[in-house]
């Protein structure tokens, strides 16, 4: 086999786990759609007497097959849709892309990302989806597992469920209403801005009343006005997906709910969207979408706390049993850093990534656990140095000397062994 062809496979793997962390937990025709379960967000536009509903996607570079081509780096994929109405085929429909990265680097980022999307005009039907995935570069075709679209469950009592969306920034400022966040319905727990897109269909009030629920809270409690607008659609733009008018076809009615997010904690949220005495609630869950994975190890996230905190601070995280641990060191670390403008907590966010960055660049074989190694420590501490020297002496042990411009501090580290295990000797 040849080096490319072994390459390609483990990029085919890669895409396979990728696509196997949304479809492990996909529901059957006889199940809810659960917001994890598939590759795909769902979202209703209402049109005249039916509905149009999209699916969308988005898949990040790294987890794409490119193959280069000149100066450039092509990739791409296939999908194709069968949907079924009592189990017969109602519709079919197909979607191509390509995308180009300028450099190798650029082809493994994980924030550059192919997004695309279809959409088919539905009744107010329970219908079943079942998509295929191809690959470019390779002969692999996926059968996803099917995605249930329950037109009675996604529109109640004339309010659609919220499309989650952000500030059109950029190229595509002032080319559509607001640009589609594309995270299978999931609210990104992050220190952004996002907005709720609600579509209404035959509401005459020109005021409806949003309230946002969660751990038996009201988070956020608004009267809206109703806007109206040509009728609205999924589009392309450069990049990424937003949502516009379509001039050539009806009205749309919506309510915009802008900035949220702010309050809002990891887990399920319940939105109310009433108008006089009706009421309409769904269910959205809040997720920490690029969490370090550090946080996975809980023993280990405590422990890596004393790098920078005295035990005796740590010992009521310790006694907490497995089941609160969680919930215990998001207090801790909120403790520490109170004045936030979002709930969501950077001080966290930026310890444990660096942990996750030490965990991969700093393990040896003396020390596995990167993050508990001197350079480990040093790299969660003070994060990435200004400026890294190598040097060699003459018992071929090798020096690494990290320097900190603005906080004046430098430090040395040793490798007398060969073998990565660098001591920390200044």
């Amino acid at each position: 086999m040849t080096l490319f062809r072994s390459l390609i496979n483990i990029r085919i793997t890669l895409l396979l786990v990728f696509v196997c962390t949304w479809i492990i937990a996909q529901p059957s025709a006889n199940r809810e759609r659960n917001s994890r379960g598939n590759l795909f967000e769902i979202n209703i536009l209402p049109v005249n007497y039916s509905s149009d509903c999209y699916l969308s996607f988005s898949i990040p570079y790294n987890r794409l097959i490119f193959v280069k081509s000149g100066d450039t780096f092509s990739a791409g994929v296939q999908l194709f849709f069968d949907v079924k109405l009592n189990n017969k085929i109602d519709q079919r429909k197909s979607f191509a892309k390509k995308v180009l990265a300028g450099s190798y680097e650029e082809s493994q980022s994980k924030e550059k990302l192919l997004e695309g999307f279809v959409n088919f005009r539905l009744a107010a039907n329970e219908y079943v989806v079942y998509p295929s995935l191809r690959i470019d570069n390779t002969n692999q075709v996926i059968n996803l597992d099917s995605v249930v679209i329950s037109i009675p469950k996604l529109i109640t009592n004339e309010i659609c469920q919220p499309v989650i969306v952000q500030q059109l920034k950029g190229n595509c400022a002032g080319k559509g209403i607001a640009r589609l966040v594309n995270r299978n319905n999931r609210v990104p727990f992050a220190p952004d801005n996002f907005s709720l897109l609600i579509p209404i269909l035959n509401v005459v009030e020109s005021e409806v009343e949003v309230k946002i629920e969660q751990q038996n809270q009201t988070l956020f409690s608004q009267t809206l006005s109703v806007q109206s607008s040509a009728q609205l659609k999924i589009t392309d733009c450069v990049d990424q997906l937003i949502l516009a008018e379509d001039l050539q076809d009806g009205k749309s009615k919506y309510v915009l709910v802008e900035n949220f997010n702010r309050k809002l904690s990891e887990g399920p949220a319940t939105f109310t969207i009433k108008y006089g005495t009706i009421e309409s609630k769904f269910v959205l869950n809040i997720e920490w979408i690029d969490k370090p994975v550090t946080l996975s190890n809980m023993n280990l996230s405590i422990e890596l706390l004393e790098i920078i905190y005295n035990r005796s601070e740590l010992l009521e995280l310790y006694k907490t049993g497995n089941q609160q641990k969680y919930n215990a060191l998001v207090d801790f670390w909120n403790r520490k850093n109170p004045d936030r403008d979002f709930q969501f907590n950077e001080l966290m966010y930026e310890f444990y990534r660096r942990a996750d960055y030490a965990m991969i660049n700093f393990g040896n074989l003396a020390n596995q656990i990167g993050a508990k190694t001197d350079r480990g420590k040093i790299y969660i501490q003070f994060g990435e140095p200004d400026e890294i020297k190598r040097e060699y002496t003459a018992t071929n042990a090798v020096i690494e000397i990290w320097n900190y411009k603005d906080l004046q501090k430098e430090f040395i580290f040793t490798d007398r062994t060969g073998l990565g295990n660098y001591t920390l000797s200044k």
